[in-house]
C-alpha cells in the first residue's frame, strides 16, 4: 500500500517489466532529474530473468518501489503500477525505451504552463538493441484538431512520449487489458476527447528497435489496433471531418499491416511453415479482407517487374507506414545505412 504518510512526489514514473532484465538498468538509469521530486514504480510482470536482482542492486537517489505479480500482460502491469503510485504527474516507461535527458523536466514544465491540458507529449528517437540512436526524422508539431489527427494516425510513437496528469488516466479507466497491443493508442483517444492535449515536439524519449516488440506481431496489431479505432466509431456520427480521419485512419492500418503480413506469409509459405501462414492469412481476411488479393498480387507485381520491396523498416509504437516508412527510409539513406 501506498504510504499516505509522505507528501505524494510530484511524478511517478511506472516501468513495466516482463523478461527485460538486460535492458531495465538502462531504463532506470535514464531517469534523472535531480530538480524533481520523482518516484519510480517497477512492475515486475512475471518474469523469469534477472528483473529482481537488476532492480535489488540499482542504485537511485529517488524513491523505488519494486511490486511483483503473476505474469498479467502489460496493460495489467501499468493499471498496478499507476495503482501503486502517488505522484500528480504520471509517464509510463517501458522497460526496453529510455527516457531522454531532461525528458522529466519538460514534460511537469508543460504540464505546469498548460492547466487545461490532459496529458502532453513530444517526440522520441529510434535507437537500436544495443541503445545506439538512429537517425529519426522529426515530425511536425500538432497545433489543432488533435483528437482528429490521432484517429488519422498514432503520432504517439512510445508511452515514454507522455506525461500525463493522474486524474486524466484514471477517469479514462487506465489501459484496457483487451488490446494489449494498441491499449496506449485506447488511452490517448479517450483522452483527447474529452480533453484539451498539448503537443510541445520536444524530444523526450529514446524508442528501442529490436525483434521482440510486441509492435512486430503484426496480426495482433492489425486486430487490436482497428479495434481501438473501432471503440471511436459510435462518437463521430454528425462530424464529418472527424468520420473522414477514421476511414482515413482505417486505410492506413489495414494498408501498413496487412503490407506486413503479406511479406510475412510469403516468406512462411516459403519456409513451409503452412500452419503458420494459414492463421496469418486467416487474420488478414478478417481484419482486412479487401486487400488480401490486393496486397499479393501487388507484391507478386512488383517482384515480377524485378522492384525490389519497399523499405517499411518500423521506426515506433503503432504508427502507419504512411507516417514512418518514407522518414525512416530518407533517414536510413542519409546516414549510410541500407
Amino acid at each position: 500500500m501506498p504510504n499516505t504518510l509522505r507528501a505524494a512526489p510530484r511524478i511517478s514514473v511506472i516501468v513495466p517489466c516482463y523478461n527485460y532484465g538486460h535492458f531495465l538498468g538502462e531504463a532506470l538509469a535514464s531517469i534523472a532529474s535531480p530538480s524533481l521530486d520523482v518516484e519510480i514504480v517497477v512492475v515486475d510482470d512475471g518474469s523469469t530473468d534477472s528483473t529482481p536482482d537488476v532492480v535489488a542492486t540499482f542504485a537511485t537517489p529517488f524513491e523505488l518501489r519494486f511490486v511483483r505479480q503473476q505474469n498479467a500482460g502489460l496493460s495489467a502491469a501499468r493499471n498496478r503500477g499507476l495503482r501503486e503510485s502517488r505522484g500528480r504527474y504520471v509517464v509510463f516507461l517501458d522497460a526496453d525505451d529510455r527516457l531522454a535527458p531532461g525528458g522529466l523536466e519538460i514534460g511537469a514544465t508543460m504540464l505546469d504552463e498548460h492547466p487545461e491540458a490532459a496529458f502532453v507529449f513530444g517526440r522520441c528517437i529510434a535507437m537500436d538493441a544495443g541503445g545506439a540512436l538512429l537517425p529519426t526524422v522529426p515530425q511536425p508539431r500538432i497545433v489543432r484538431d488533435l483528437y482528429r489527427e490521432l484517429l488519422r494516425r498514432n503520432y504517439i510513437w512510445t508511452p515514454a512520449a507522455v506525461m500525463f496528469r493522474r486524474e486524466a488516466v484514471e477517469r479514462a479507466g487506465g489501459f484496457n487489458p483487451k488490446v494489449n497491443a494498441a491499449a496506449d493508442y485506447e488511452v490517448y483517444l479517450h483522452i483527447a476527447r474529452h480533453h484539451p492535449v498539448c503537443d510541445h515536439a520536444q524530444v523526450v524519449a529514446h524508442y528501442r528497435r529490436h525483434s521482440d516488440n510486441m509492435s512486430l506481431n503484426h496480426a495482433r496489431m492489425l486486430k487490436e489496433t482497428l479495434a481501438v479505432l473501432a471503440s471511436q466509431r459510435p462518437f463521430l456520427d454528425g462530424d464529418e471531418a472527424s468520420l473522414f480521419a477514421y476511414a482515413e485512419g482505417r486505410r492506413a492500418w489495414q494498408e501498413y499491416y496487412g503490407t506486413e503480413l503479406v511479406d510475412e506469409i510469403r516468406l512462411d509459405i516459403r519456409d513451409r511453415q503452412w500452419l503458420t501462414a494459414a492463421g496469418k492469412a486467416a487474420a488478414l481476411a478478417r481484419w482486412h479482407p479487401k486487400g488480401l488479393w490486393h496486397h499479393a498480387t501487388r507484391k507478386t507485381s512488383r517482384v515480377v517487374r524485378g522492384i525490389p520491396p519497399e523499405d517499411r523498416s518500423y521506426a515506433g509504437r503503432a504508427t502507419p507506414a504512411a507516417d514512418i516508412a518514407a522518414a525512416t527510409a530518407r533517414a536510413s539513406s542519409s546516414s549510410g545505412r541500407r
